[in-house]
């Protein structure tokens, strides 16, 4: 009879994976630190929101390879399958960021569908060009540190993660010297390093876990039909959570003060960003434990039990004043100016919060079921509502564009979870 599960097993199971995205949520907001205490700052905020935004688009393509390799990977000749799989999908990826850096097509992407002001569109482009490593780093890095957590080694994930911060903030430390050099492109650099940092870690790490698996092999190997129906509704998943960015920054720079505000909310979405990171972080750690009726009952109280305290500590960092200001002024560095524009689209977007654990723990459920179709009309959903809120906002309202991008990403999340909740409820899921 196979072992109840307690919540404390599933907190330490957790603890590592959440010190990942911690850590990893705090990437953008040390960056935006930097930034904003050189030269230009509104300016190069503003590059940097753009830049960040196309980045994660591409990214989103890959992003749930954990997810993926945490639940398939349990035999080498699977393994061999999703790592090759992964490296296809990951030179079409390459191929696209190569193609956008083009100065025709980036110039229509930055003219016609971002509306970048002609003063900054070669800076973005030269920045997004050292953008280059992300992409294809990300997705081994992933693919590695899902073997890892599918063999319970979730300390050395977060350790991969330590690597990577630390690497990005000796860039930027180092760097700091070079005060001729634009904000944007050290940015780019030290993120571009700091990601390749991490790649080379977790193959280090899980050499050893993949020199274990060679020796096992299940009697069917999965078919690439069957990899890419499961795979696909989670590449959409993230692809689309990362297309948000562009659509809302296109939204913004559209509203009123568009420079300020494409500058600001790099900041209120890097802060809303954190607290989501560690309700997500829950995903993994599910599918790796999931087992019986009671014990995926615990797993699932578990899950709302850390939401509740992380989104409890978020609305407290948002609505106490001086915790807030703090994290505008003296963590972040922004300009008085800057802060007193980002109170309020911050306050409004904090409704969010309340769709953070039920995603995730939905999102898990399927994944581990392979009912991944659902979580694809989900993101599906997220799409066309952030799209026809940013059309209807720009369109009818006169608005400032930090709020067009506020409620646009509240009509987003709550489409995604709702639909979630109601595929759940109809077909009278018992988890």
């Amino acid at each position: 009879m196979e072992q109840r599960l307690k919540v404390s097993t599933f907190l330490k199971f957790w603890a590592p994976l959440a010190l990942m995205q911690v850590i990893m949520s705090f990437e953008f907001p040390a960056i935006i630190a930097f930034i904003s205490r050189i030269g230009d700052a509104k300016e190069n905020l503003a590059i940097f929101t753009v830049v960040t935004s196309l980045s994660l688009l591409l990214e989103g393509v890959i992003i749930q390879m954990l997810s993926a390799a945490t639940a398939l990977c349990d035999s080498w000749n699977n393994y061999q399958r999703v790592k090759h799989f992964l490296l296809i999908v990951l030179a079409l990826l390459v191929a696209t960021h190569l193609f956008c850096i083009l100065p025709g097509p980036f110039g229509f992407i930055a003219t016609t569908l971002l509306r970048i002001e002609p003063d900054y569109i070669e800076s973005t482009r030269i920045a997004f060009l050292l953008m280059l490593p992300w992409v294809p780093t990300i997705g081994v890095r992933r693919l590695w540190q899902g073997v890892l957590i599918r063999n319970g080694r979730t300390g050395l994930v977060s350790m991969i993660t330590v690597i990577r911060i630390i690497v990005c903030i000796a860039a930027l430390a180092f760097m700091l010297s070079f005060r001729n050099v634009p904000g944007c492109y050290v940015a780019s650099i030290a993120l571009s390093l700091g990601v390749t940092a991490g790649a080379i870690s977790a193959y280090l790490f899980a050499r050893p876990i993949l020199r274990e698996l060679r020796n096992v092999v299940t009697p069917e190997t999965m078919s690439w039909r069957e990899l890419t129906l499961f795979y696909l509704p989670l590449a959409m998943t993230s692809f689309v959570t990362e297309a948000d960015r562009p659509i809302i920054a296109a939204g913004i720079s559209r509203g009123l003060l568009p420079t300020e505000s494409l500058a600001g909310w790099g900041e209120v979405i890097s802060i809303i960003s954190v607290f989501r990171a560690l309700c997500y972080s829950t995903q993994e750690a599910s599918i790796a434990l999931f087992s019986t009726k009671e014990n995926n009952q615990v797993i699932r109280r578990a899950v709302f039990r850390i939401c509740a305290v992380v989104c409890g500590t978020c609305f407290f960092c948002i609505f106490v004043p001086p915790v807030r200001q703090y994290i505008f002024i003296n963590i972040s560095g922004l300009t008085p100016e800057l802060a007193q524009l980002c109170k309020v689209p911050l306050m409004v977007i904090s409704i969010t919060l309340f769709t953070f654990p039920v995603i995730a723990w939905l999102r898990s459920v399927n994944i581990y079921n392979k009912t991944t179709r659902n979580i694809g009309w989900a993101v599906f959903m997220n799409l066309i509502a952030v799209t026809l809120a940013v059309v209807v906002l720009d369109n009818g309202f006169s608005m400032l564009g930090l709020m067009v991008g506020a409620i646009s990403y509240i009509f987003a999340m709550t489409a995604e979870s709702g639909y979630l909740t109601i595929k759940n409820i109809s077909s009278n899921n018992s988890y």
